[in-house]
């Protein structure tokens, strides 16, 4: 296996940020839409739900003036190395927490924005985890949603029941050895596209392929569900 930068552990990569407000990055974002900006003259109430390791949320309170915000993950290890990491670069607007996202619903908080990228299509079941989210939404709030979607992971599902059918487990030495026969097949396959990206990290190969739960989207479950819901996605 060739030797990668980062092969055996994820390092945090702490980058500075232009800080900015909510509505001029929606703005810079979309140019030509209608923004509906929530009101930031007091300050921006911001939930990062999933923050994982703590790149996220940090990077979240430094772009966003007067920003406060709430990083929830399920993971302890998690949040102790995210806190552990932010010890000295000034993020003091961050409060970590441990949460189930099912269950945040009961907590007396109302956000202007809330991220979740990479968590939700990982839930038993991801719709009911969004709405409980768009529970916490406080009215002309903005919401960032990451999917995975149907078309684009087809690679990784093939990638998955190779996986399965070989038998390699979730542990880093099967994972390299996993990696290493997927780098052995021809160019061209959907197999050989996995490559790329999180597939050379232990922890980020393990993500992209291992997890023991994956759900994917179409456009059409996303309209449907926005429609439900009385969400206007073309403001954001």
């Amino acid at each position: 296996m060739p030797s990668k930068p980062g092969w055996r552990s994820r390092e945090l990569a702490i980058r500075y940020v232009i800080p900015t407000t909510v509505c001029r990055y929606l703005q810079g974002l979309f140019p030509l839409a209608p923004i509906n900006c929530p009101d930031e003259s007091s300050g921006v109430d911001i939930l990062v739900a999933g923050c994982g390791t703590g790149q996220h949320s940090i990077a979240t309170a430094q772009r966003y003036v007067g920003a406060g915000v709430l990083a929830v993950d399920l993971s302890i290890a998690s949040l102790c190395y995210a806190k552990h990491r932010i010890r000295g670069i000034g993020a003091d607007n961050i409060e970590y927490a441990q949460a189930d996202i099912l269950e945040l619903g009961s907590i007396d908080r109302m956000f202007d924005l809330i991220e979740a990228s990479g968590v939700l299509h990982h839930l038993a079941d991801p719709l009911r985890g969004w709405r409980v989210l768009l529970s916490r939404l406080r009215p002309n709030g903005v919401m960032k949603v990451g999917l995975y979607n149907e078309l684009a992971r087809r690679d990784v599902v093939a990638a998955r029941t190779f996986i399965a059918e070989r038998g390699y487990r979730p542990v880093a030495p099967d994972i390299r050895r996993c990696c290493q026969e997927l780098m052995s097949l021809a160019n061209g396959t959907p197999l050989k596209d996995v490559a790329t990206g999180d597939f050379f990290t232990t922890s980020g190969c393990r993500d992209l392929l291992f997890h023991d739960q994956e759900h994917r989207f179409t456009l059409p479950d996303i309209s449907a569900f926005l429609a439900k819901g009385r969400l206007d996605v073309s403001r954001f």
